[in-house]
C-alpha cells in the first residue's frame, strides 16, 4: 500500500501543477494596448500654382566673324610698303593701307594712255573739221539732191570719235590699276594668316594674308526639335529671338547680348539638329571694360523663348520618369499621377495639365514607392504636427488635416474642403466614394485618428 502511495504522489503532483497553470492563463489580465501608427517618410513638398514662365533655351557655340576671306592683290608688282598692322594678330581700320606695291610702271602706263588720249583728241578735231568742210563744199557748187554719208565724212568722224572713247577708257584702266598698287582694308578686321612681305614680288591673284572682320561676330548654335518650337525664327515677323552669351575668362563670368538672324535652313545630318546664327554687334567696344569676344571662343548662350501662360512651374527633381509627379492627398498619403509637360531642362518643368491649383507634390527623390505611402509633408518650409498631436486633434472631433490647417494656415484650403465635401455625402444618406472608404477603414485598423462621424457612419454602413 504504501508502495502504491509513493507512486502515484509525483502523478498526483503533476496533474494539479497542471490544472493550477490553466487557470492561471485562463484567467490572466488583459495587456494594454497603445495606438500604432503606420511608418511615415518624411518629405519635402510645395504647394503648386500657376503662373506665367518665359522659356530659356540653353545651347553653346564656338564664335566664327561674320566676314572673313583672303586679300589678294589685283596687280603684280614689288611690295613697297607694309603696314605696322600687318602681322598676325595685327588689328587694321577700315579704310586703312596695309600694303603698296611699286606703282612706277603704273604710273608710266597713265602717262603713255593720256599721250594716246590727247592723240586721240586731235584727231577727231581734224575731222569734224573735215566733215563741215565737206558739208560746204557740197553746198558751193549747188549740187541737187542729198550728199551721202561718205561725202560728209561720217564714217571718218564716227571712227575719230570711237577712238578717243578707246583712249579714255585706256587712261581709266591705267588709272585703276595704278590705284590698285595701294591695298586698302574694306572693314576693321584682323590678320589671321600672312604670306608675302617688304620686298617680295606678288603676281596678280596670289594670296597675301587671310583677313577677318572683328566689328561683329557670329555664333553657330545647334537646336533639337523640342527647342525649336519655343524659338521665333527671323522671317516675316521681323521679330528676332535675343539670345545672351557668357564664357569664363580669367575667373570673371563675361556675358554679351546678341540677336538671331538667320538659320541653316537644313537640319544637320550627322546631328539631325538645326543651326540657327546669332550675332554679337561691337564686340570690341572700348566703352566697357568687356574683354573683347574672340574669334574661335567657346561660349553658352542663352535664348530667349516664347512665354507659356497659366502653367505650373516645379523643380525637374520633382518629376518621376520625366512624365509622372507625387501628390499628396488629404490623408497624407502618395499617389502618383501622369502629367501633360509642355517644357523642361535641366533645372525646371513646366506641366500644363494634370494638376490642380493648390495641390500639394513631393520634390523629395523617392525610390520605388507606392500609391498610398504614408508621408509627413514639409510643404513650403512650414513642418507638419507629429503624430502624437494628430491623435489628440482626432480626440476633440476636429480631423487632422483641419487641425495641421489650422496650424500653418495654408492647409485648411484642400484638405478641410474635402474632408466637408465627403460628410456632406454622408449627412445627405449617400455612400462615400470606395476609394476613400477603403482609406480610411485602413487608418481605422491600424488605430489612426479619423473624425467620429466618419468613424461612426463606417461602422454602420460596414457590410
Amino acid at each position: 500500500m504504501n508502495t502504491l502511495i509513493k507512486a502515484a504522489l509525483p502523478i498526483l503532483v503533476i496533474v494539479v501543477c497542471i490544472a493550477a497553470a490553466k487557470v492561471v492563463i485562463a484567467n490572466r489580465p488583459e495587456p494594454q494596448t497603445r495606438p500604432q501608427f503606420k511608418s511615415t517618410t518624411s518629405i519635402d513638398a510645395t504647394r503648386v500654382k500657376k503662373s506665367d514662365y518665359a522659356v530659356v533655351i540653353r545651347t553653346q557655340g564656338s564664335v566664327s566673324a561674320a566676314r572673313e576671306g583672303s586679300l589678294v592683290p589685283e596687280v603684280a608688282g614689288k611690295i613697297t610698303y607694309v603696314s605696322p598692322n600687318f602681322v598676325v594678330g595685327g588689328r587694321f581700320r577700315e579704310g586703312e593701307t596695309l600694303l603698296e606695291i611699286d606703282p612706277r610702271d603704273y604710273e608710266i602706263s597713265v602717262t603713255l594712255a593720256g599721250a594716246t588720249l590727247a592723240q586721240a583728241r586731235a584727231a577727231l578735231a581734224e575731222e569734224s573739221a573735215r566733215a563741215k568742210q565737206a558739208e560746204e563744199d557740197w553746198r558751193r557748187l549747188g549740187r541737187a539732191g542729198k550728199p551721202s554719208s561718205l561725202t560728209l565724212r561720217k564714217p571718218q568722224l564716227a571712227a575719230a570719235n570711237a577712238s578717243l572713247e578707246g583712249a579714255k577708257a585706256q587712261v581709266q584702266r591705267a588709272q585703276l590699276d595704278l590705284d590698285r598698287t595701294r591695298i586698302v582694308a574694306s572693314y576693321d578686321g584682323s590678320i589671321r594668316a600672312k604670306y608675302a612681305d617688304l620686298g617680295q614680288f606678288v603676281n596678280k591673284g596670289s594670296t597675301l594674308a587671310e583677313i577677318y572682320s572683328v566689328d561683329t561676330a557670329e555664333v553657330r548654335l545647334p537646336l533639337n526639335n523640342q527647342q525649336l518650337g519655343f524659338v521665333t525664327l527671323p522671317g516675316s515677323s521681323g521679330h528676332k529671338s535675343q539670345v545672351t552669351f557668357s564664357a569664363n575668362i580669367g575667373g570673371v563670368e563675361q556675358s554679351w547680348s546678341g540677336e538671331i538672324v538667320r538659320s541653316a535652313g537644313a537640319i544637320d545630318q550627322n546631328s539631325r539638329q538645326l543651326y540657327v546664327i546669332a550675332q554679337v554687334a561691337n564686340t570690341e567696344n572700348l566703352t566697357t571694360n568687356k574683354p573683347p569676344l574672340l574669334v574661335g571662343q567657346f561660349v553658352q548662350a542663352k535664348i530667349e523663348g516664347k512665354t507659356l501662360r497659366e502653367v505650373f512651374v516645379i523643380p525637374r527633381s520633382a518629376l518621376r520618369e520625366d512624365r509622372e509627379v507625387l501628390v499628396v492627398d488629404e490623408l497624407n498619403t502618395l499617389q502618383s499621377r501622369e502629367v501633360n509637360i509642355s517644357w523642361k531642362d535641366a533645372q525646371v518643368a513646366v506641366i500644363s495639365d494634370g494638376l490642380q491649383e493648390g495641390e500639394i507634390i513631393s520634390l523629395t527623390a523617392l525610390g520605388s514607392v507606392t500609391n498610398g505611402t504614408r508621408v509627413r509633408a514639409t510643404v513650403d518650409g512650414v513642418a507638419p504636427l507629429n503624430e502624437r498631436n494628430r491623435n489628440n486633434a482626432g480626440n476633440t472631433g476636429k480631423s487632422p488635416a483641419i487641425k495641421t490647417a489650422d496650424r500653418t494656415g495654408a492647409d485648411s484650403g484642400n484638405r478641410g474642403d474635402r474632408l466637408n465635401k465627403l460628410k456632406a455625402i454622408v449627412d445627405g444618406g449617400g455612400e462615400l466614394p470606395p476609394a476613400a472608404r477603403q482609406r480610411f477603414e485602413a487608418r481605422i485598423a491600424a488605430g489612426e485618428p479619423v473624425p467620429d462621424w466618419l468613424r461612426t457612419h463606417i461602422s454602420k454602413t460596414a457590410k
